[in-house]
């Protein structure tokens, strides 16, 4: 059924995106297994995308080598899609820079910097900045991303804030700054971060600064809680959307593109109709199969 809505809708299709997140593996080779598994099926499905949204976690881990040879290997497989790519942090891209014990104190992020020697790609301007702009269609791009200070002394992970917090530059007003920025826009909005707003699973509390969100938020795209992970996402261990508590905006949780910790390799298709209705389908890369969709007007 999800094939037939796909092929019955495609004429009316006005942008398409790829929204992965959290490949998140500590061994290249698992992390090649894994990515190659989703290329190839997305590939195989011949929908034609405008951009790549990946959601964070990219790597994992302290070992510095290991980090940069798998960055490379994203970017060659990557590359060779030819299609611009928009990338937000997520905790475990901050792995080595927390943990790692870099000897210059200042954040090592091998994945985030091999994203800015790729001038189609975005992502934030410097590592402390916790958002970016973008555009496609009619809509405007709002991306959410984990951030550090430049010289390492404060952090945001898991929607938390760590380190000398006396020293965070962004306060209760930044964020409503950027709600005040969204309402003001004049467009619909679409919101994409590493984590979920207060009612999706693992929400951030830093991001709940932002709530209520503006009326022009349509959807918000997030990972961080794997599908299948029972440890972490605990009992909405298998809830892939949800809506922003209090408000009837949906969000949908994206994780992960790995099936070690997730259930399965996955991701999703957003279309933009030409209505300016949305479309998100979920698709399970290992098996080759369609799994879910959601259809908003």
């Amino acid at each position: 059924m999800i094939e037939r809505i796909l092929s019955a809708t495609r004429s009316q299709v006005s942008h398409r995106v790829w929204v992965i997140s959290d490949l998140q593996q500590s061994q290249p080779t698992v992390a090649e297994a894994c990515l190659r598994t989703a290329v190839e099926d997305f590939q195989s499905l011949e929908l034609a995308c405008d951009q790549i949204w990946y959601l964070g976690d990219a790597v994992e881990g302290k070992n510095l080598a290991h980090l940069r040879e798998m960055a490379e290997m994203q970017k060659g497989v990557f590359l060779k899609l030819g299609l611009p790519l928009r990338y937000v942090m997520g905790n475990h891209d901050f792995d080595y820079a927390r943990w790692g014990n870099d000897p210059s104190g200042r954040p090592v992020l091998p994945f985030y910097e091999m994203v800015k020697t790729v001038p189609a790609w975005k992502t934030t301007e410097a590592f402390d900045r916790f958002y970016f702009l973008d555009d496609l269609g009619g809509y405007r791009l709002v991306f959410l991303s984990d951030h550090a200070a430049q010289d390492g002394r404060w952090v945001t992970t898991h929607g938390e804030l760590f380190g000398e917090v006396e020293t965070y530059p962004y306060g209760a007003d930044a964020y409503l700054a950027l709600r005040d920025e969204i309402a003001g826009c004049g467009r619909p909005v679409i919101t994409i971060g590493h984590y979920g707003f207060a009612g999706g699973n693992r929400p951030s509390a830093l991001l709940g600064r932002m709530l209520p969100l503006p009326a022009n938020v349509r959807v918000h795209f997030y990972g961080h809680a794997h599908i299948g992970d029972k440890v972490w996402a605990k009992e909405h261990v298998y809830r892939k959307i949800s809506t922003v508590d209090h408000q009837d905006v949906p969000q949908f949780d994206i994780a992960s593109l790995e099936n070690l910790r997730g259930n399965a390799i996955r991701s999703a298709i957003l279309e933009m109709y030409e209505d300016g209705s949305l479309g998100v389908f979920f698709r399970v890369h290992d098996r080759k199969v369609w799994e879910e969709c959601y259809v908003r007007s």
